[in-house]
């Protein structure tokens, strides 16, 4: 890092640590894996239980557009710290890059450590297949984090969380709720905290390490009797997706992605099969009670500890999940159920007048890194390119972006890049076939016709079944949504060439 940035940085901290003692206050993020939008109770899913989680959308404000900036889970991760898309930041599973310590230094926990909050991560770090050496703990005040992915019974043969094997509890959601509460204890009194929570539920993980998908999960000793885990939803006669199972080429060509080359075979292929699906839900849906339960175990103790009235709370996952929709299981790609995620942020401070709002404007993942930082009273790196939701949060009439570009980027698994827009209640999609891993070149499409396109009339069509791109060919809707996505595109491509002019990068 040059010498003029470290000075910088440390007059910015100093400014910031003088404006804003006082009356800052406490941050609690929330990030789930796998968690699909509309999967609370409050947001009209037809059986979830959810009472401590629907109570703090009662009292908040729910982000009902919101997309996610990447939804792979690395590269969603790296977003969400560094507050920009998979495209500049570099870091992703298949890309040529791994994230670096300057780059960490931008990131929200960093700038937060560096202005006197007392920082602490639990759960899935998500960025360690590229980076720090295991030292991602030096990053924190509090560490109680994990590489890889996480077992369901995580003390049984899971070297990934040796962290959590002096736990009281068995299993992994109620291990994030204790390590919630050794947080809180260790938390000092006179400085504001931050803390970032990653469960790894309801990620496959959890899903598969529960119990042999051949029986039921309430057949594994562990779990019989378990309130939530035992027979909680086994008795609803709970549907899965009507094309489970069947042709998934039909929606996206064999020849650009091909499902017997990584999703069928060997990753989600549970959501193939029609019993093995409808096993999927009701324990997807049971995990998420299990994190309602740990949700509410952390709003008694922060009312027990006087912190609950300055304390916000902001909650997300790393993207959505398709399981069985389609034909398919999986994410990385742009359709609503994948791209989409449930968002929400409970602010005690806010006026009884302004709970309880839905607000339907067309929200970025990155927004989220904004808001976090904006809450903290500290202005975001310029290179930063989300948008603080608390101007929302305030009118939700405030002025905000009409469109959202959407990208992926991850090609494992014969997965495309994917690019779009959603504007309106329009969604475009383009895909080209993938190389990995990619560079900077790969992903310059100026020169490259799409190998192929979707358009979705998300007003008729919410559930993204119908392409309907050879009716709107040569329409102006269609040929604005393409100048408008490859606007977007380039705009990223050049950020990015902008940023390696001033910012190191590191080959993976």
């Amino acid at each position: 890092m040059s010498g003029k940035r470290t000075a910088l940085m440390a007059l910015l901290t100093l400014v910031s640590v003088s404006a804003h003692a006082g009356g800052t206050p406490n941050i609690i993020f929330l990030l789930t894996d796998d968690q699909r939008d509309n999967s609370f109770g409050i947001m009209g899913h037809e059986f979830v239980k959810t009472p401590n989680v629907d109570k703090l959308i009662q009292n908040g404000v729910r982000f009902s557009n919101a997309y996610i900036a990447e939804p792979t889970c690395a590269p969603s991760r790296v977003s969400f710290f560094t507050g920009m898309h998979e495209r500049v930041h570099g870091v992703g599973f298949t890309s040529s890059y791994r994230l670096n310590d300057e780059q960490w230094e931008q990131t929200y926990p960093a700038v937060l450590k560096r202005i006197g909050y007392y920082t602490g991560f639990i759960g899935k770090f998500g960025v360690e297949y590229y980076t720090f050496k295991r030292q991602a703990d030096k990053r924190f005040d509090f560490w109680r984090g994990h590489d890889g992915w996480a077992n369901f019974f995580p003390k049984k043969n899971d070297t990934n969380c040796k962290i959590y094997h002096d736990s009281g509890e068995e299993i992994i959601t109620p291990v994030m709720g204790e390590s919630i509460a050794r947080f809180l204890d260790k938390a000092p009194a006179d400085k504001p905290f931050c803390l970032s929570v990653s469960f790894s539920i309801p990620h496959g993980s959890q899903m598969v390490s529960m119990h042999d998908w051949k029986t039921r999960a309430c057949e594994n000793p562990m779990l019989k009797g378990h309130p939530v885990y035992g027979y909680l939803y086994r008795d609803q006669g709970i549907g899965i997706p009507a094309e489970t199972a069947t042709d998934p080429y039909q929606y996206i060509p064999k020849a650009l992605m091909d499902q017997e080359q990584g999703r069928k075979n060997d990753i989600y292929p549970y959501d193939y099969t029609l019993e093995a699906c409808r096993e999927h839900h009701i324990r997807y849906y049971q995990q998420i009670t299990g994190l309602d339960l740990v949700i509410g175990g952390m709003l008694e103790t922060l009312k027990a500890k006087g912190l609950d009235e300055n304390t916000v709370i902001i909650f997300a996952s790393d993207h959505g999940l398709l399981m069985g929709e389609y034909g398919m299981g999986g994410k990385a790609l742009l359709y609503d159920l994948t791209a989409k995620f449930p968002c929400f942020i409970y602010d005690p401070r806010m006026p009884n007048g302004k709970r309880g709002r839905n607000i339907e404007a067309l929200i970025s993942s990155l927004d989220i890194t904004s808001t976090i930082l904006d809450y903290a009273g500290v202005d975001q790196p310029s290179e930063m390119t989300g948008q603080s939701l608390r101007p929302l949060l305030a009118d939700e009439k405030a002025p905000w972006r009409d469109a959202i570009f959407l990208e992926n980027l991850y090609t494992g698994r014969d997965t495309p890049f994917s690019e779009g827009i959603r504007k309106g209640k329009w969604k475009y999609i383009r895909m080209y076939d993938g190389i990995e891993p990619y560079s900077e070149k790969d992903t310059d499409f100026r020169e490259r016709t799409p190998d192929f396109e979707q358009l979705f009339d998300l007003e008729n069509d919410p559930e993204e079944r119908v392409n309907r791109i050879a009716e709107y060919e040569g329409k102006e809707i269609l040929s604005d949504l393409r100048a408008v996505c490859q606007r977007r595109s380039d705009d990223l491509n050049n950020q990015r060439a902008e940023y390696k002019k001033t910012h190191a990068v590191t080959p993976r």
